[in-house]
């Protein structure tokens, strides 16, 4: 966008320049004007300056502070149009060389802690890695379902369907739950009432989870209550009790074993989620088809 007025023109009448959404986005994606400039192969002093300018015609896109800029409500409306535009020159550019549209920008992804650790990072991330090298991959981990509508992420792998705002969600696995403990201590715990097993469970705040939902109505009490699914594994493994967990965690940890003598746990539902409007760009399309391809098959563990 240009000043082309000592009054402030009114955003319509402003003329859009590609070079302003581009640094405007490089700020928003690296969340500084030193790195900013350093993506664009520029110096700070110009992203500064051309900010200021666009800030001049539509209003303060960013709070300066010590931490750095931070978004200011209109720059976050903006970032979806921004990323489209990028989406859409990339794309330009591919079909002017004659090629395939190349999967390039900035993803962010949010999902549970345990998924990304025994799942997305050993075999989905590499493989995304090979096949759309310029792709950069945000991974924001934790029990806390994130805000889609307000641009907390852009994909969210969840255990649930719902969630604010226009969203497309496709159910890709029902993973089959069992109870697992410690190989060494299965000869102890077998045969024994579910009501009789020394249960450790996860309490998430203010979410009601498939496996708390199977213990109780099974008779089961905790005898050590955790906030952290990671934990809960943890503490299995030392033989401090047994625990509904994803039976698909038999292969990676071989030192446990299945309880079959109680009824298997609750079947959890893993859902991909995204924005409508941002379902169809390259980036977000190549992430949610791989994360398809390498998770479906949870459901067969």
């Amino acid at each position: 966008m240009r000043v082309m007025h000592e009054r402030m023109t009114p955003i319509h009448e402003t003329d859009v320049r590609w070079d302003d959404v581009r640094i405007l986005l490089a700020v928003l994606r690296t969340g500084s004007f030193t790195a900013a400039a350093r993506h664009l192969g520029t110096d700070q002093s110009t992203v500064s300056r051309r900010i200021a300018a666009l800030e001049a015609e539509v209003g303060v896109l960013f709070e300066r502070g010590a931490r750095g800029p931070r978004p200011t409500e209109l720059a976050e409306r903006w970032r979806e149009s921004a990323e489209r535009i990028d989406d859409e020159m990339h794309r330009m550019a591919d079909v002017a060389a004659g090629q395939e549209p190349t999967v390039r920008g900035r993803v962010r992804l949010a999902t549970s802690e345990g998924l990304a650790i025994h799942v997305l990072v050993p075999e989905v991330l590499p493989a995304l890695r090979a096949a759309h090298p310029e792709l950069r991959v945000e991974l924001a981990t934790s029990e806390r379902a994130v805000d889609l509508a307000s641009r907390e992420a852009d994909i969210a792998l969840r255990f649930f369907r719902g969630g604010r705002g226009d969203l497309v969600a496709k159910k890709i696995a029902a993973i089959p739950t069992a109870v697992l403990a410690k190989r060494s201590l299965a000869r102890r715990w077998r045969g024994r009432p579910a009501d009789e097993l020394p249960w450790i469970v996860v309490d998430v705040p203010e979410l009601d989870t498939p496996e708390a939902r199977w213990v109780r109505a099974h008779g089961g009490e905790a005898q050590l209550t955790c906030t952290s699914y990671e934990v809960q594994l943890a503490a299995i493994r030392a033989g401090l009790g047994v625990g509904v967990v994803p039976r698909p965690m038999l292969r990676a940890h071989r030192e446990l074993v299945a309880l079959d003598h109680v009824p298997p746990g609750p079947p959890l539902e893993l859902f991909l989620v995204t924005r409508r409007a941002i379902r169809k760009q390259p980036r977000i399309a190549a992430v949610m088809a791989l994360l398809e391809e390498k998770l479906t098959p949870l459901g067969e563990a």
